[in-house]
């Protein structure tokens, strides 16, 4: 026997690691993880070769030392269908998991074949609570465009100096930033992080962890895990030059009736962004108007500012309210043809949005 593990621990603590295989990969290796069975303890190890993570947990009783390779989502898989005990052993060229109903074979992969972990130090990292992060990194990194056209914006700024982190995403059509403090160290730096290893930092549950930023990579160190990604090596966009002072036309709302309006009025926006226009003056109304029907609707809110009519993708304002907790809304406006600020009235977080021109 290698070792023996509760079936509903293993799937609790694989959950983080399988999300780290790539589900399309020109290498067939890297579909795999790599088991070190360890004294007390399992050392698990992923990769895709731009992000790695390496995990342990100790909820297993081990008996014989040993590396095994074998197939990832196949292994998650059957053993989130499984309870109680599970016994690995490993027969020559394949692992033998036996439970209380049978057993299933896996096949070992060569473990010359598969990747080394990277190699990486604490030295140069700092402790963080990252509950506030995390929040943040939730708030913008929906953002991020999957289109890999779009390469220039695949990845969200990291911008640090004098203890102040900017985390700003960006698609082109829309913008989110916000700003923390935190401190990364006395040396300011400027990195564009990839999206997939920020999404990962909230299913580990850790309220502190040490953070690293070097020439190349960006790295997280936990008490059970290390998460290492190469970063995104582009000119990010220049954010600041779309952030306008100019919006002076000023509309303050409650969130939730809001947002309600936006999903009811919609409806019968029948264009891929779900155009609405917002008709700003001495009424405030909400509408639509297209070959599927139309809809109009008062809104409840004070504006200040000279009569504007608007129109803008109610996805983006939807999502962008759903991510903001404050009860109040203010959206500010410079005219028809220029981006808009949506942020709540506690200042959590800080929207952009391009409107949509309108032949």
């Amino acid at each position: 026997m290698l070792f023996s593990i509760n079936a509903e621990d293993f799937v609790k603590e694989f959950k983080a690691i399988v999300q780290i295989v790539p589900v399309h990969t020109t290498f067939p290796i890297l579909s795999n993880v790599q088991i070190k069975v360890e004294k007390e303890k399992l050392k698990i190890f992923a990769t895709d070769l731009d992000t790695s993570l390496v995990y342990n947990t100790n909820l297993c009783k081990t008996e014989k030392t040993g590396v095994i390779v074998v197939p990832a989502k196949i292994l998650f898989s059957i053993m989130g269908e499984i309870k109680g005990e599970t016994i690995f052993r490993r027969e020559e060229s394949r692992v033998k998991i036996e439970y209380d109903k049978g057993y299933f074979y896996l096949p070992l992969m060569e473990e010359e074949d598969f990747p080394s972990e990277p190699v990486i130090t604490e030295e140069e990292t700092y402790e963080v609570d990252v509950e506030e992060l995390e929040e943040i990194i939730d708030k913008l990194v929906f953002i991020v465009p999957e289109d890999s056209s779009k390469r220039k914006m695949s990845g969200m700024l990291w911008e640090y100096q004098d203890k102040n982190l900017k985390l700003v995403a960006t698609d082109s059509f829309s913008l989110g930033y916000k700003d923390i403090k935190v401190n990364l160290g006395e040396k300011p730096f400027k990195v564009v992080v990839p999206p997939k290893i920020l999404r990962q930092l909230s299913t580990f549950n850790a309220k502190k962890m040490r953070i690293g930023v070097d020439e190349s990579r960006i790295y997280f160190f936990g008490n059970q895990f290390t998460l290492v990604s190469n970063l995104i090596k582009v000119d990010f966009p220049n954010y600041k030059a779309v952030v306008s002072e100019k919006n002076n036309n000023i509309l303050t709302l409650a969130r939730e009736p809001f947002l309600s309006s936006l999903k009811r009025v919609s409806v019968f926006s029948n264009d891929r962004p779900k155009t609405v226009n917002l008709d700003l003056g001495e009424n405030l109304n909400i509408e639509v108007f297209s070959e599927i029907g139309e809809s109009k609707e008062e809104i409840e809110g004070k504006y200040k500012g000279k009569k504007i009519n608007i129109a803008l993708s109610s996805n983006y304002l939807i999502d962008f309210l759903r991510k903001i907790k404050s009860k109040k809304v203010i959206l500010s406006f410079e005219d028809k043809n220029k981006p808009i600020t949506i942020e709540g009235e506690h200042k959590e977080i800080f929207y952009l949005l391009m409107p949509i021109t309108i032949e």
